[in-house]
């Protein structure tokens, strides 16, 4: 099992104030081991069962989106990353880590990587890319006519 599962397991535990026996008694009840690092994916979920049963709420925050440098006032919001990204989806790369996208965000963005980005240079990086998605689109509409 993964380290972050054996993590919140153990900080389920601490949570509910459980003694080592009763955690004990609790995965070989539930789950018919003896130590959490036996646990099967299906036993873990059932351990996190228990434990949500017993009054365990995880407080693990929302991850933020790929990329994002940081919550200063000065980093580019959760909505700018979502439209950089849904951009630059839009125009062919994979995603803020497509190695392209990345090359391509440096002279616009003045960054080694998009994660660098300020607020300006998110604009820009915005600008740029709705720029390249206008030409596109008129460029398709003039091969209609």
């Amino acid at each position: 099992m993964f380290g972050s599962k054996l993590k919140l397991i153990h900080i389920a535990k601490r949570a509910l104030r459980m003694t080592d026996e009763d955690y004990r008694a609790l995965l070989q009840r539930v789950a018919g081991v003896k130590s959490s690092s036996d646990l099967t994916p299906v036993g873990f979920d059932a351990v996190m069962a228990e434990f949500n049963r017993l009054g365990f709420v995880s407080t693990k925050t929302k991850r933020k989106p790929k990329g994002a440098g940081g919550t200063a006032p000065n980093h580019p919001t959760p909505a700018q990353w979502r439209l950089i990204e849904e951009r630059a989806k839009h125009v062919g790369y994979a995603g803020l880590e497509d190695p392209r996208f990345i090359a391509w965000v440096k002279p616009r963005g003045k960054v080694e990587h998009p994660r660098f980005l300020d607020n300006a240079g998110a604009q820009r990086v915005i600008a740029a890319l709705g720029n390249w998605i206008e030409r596109n689109t008129e460029h398709h509409n003039k091969g209609e006519i």
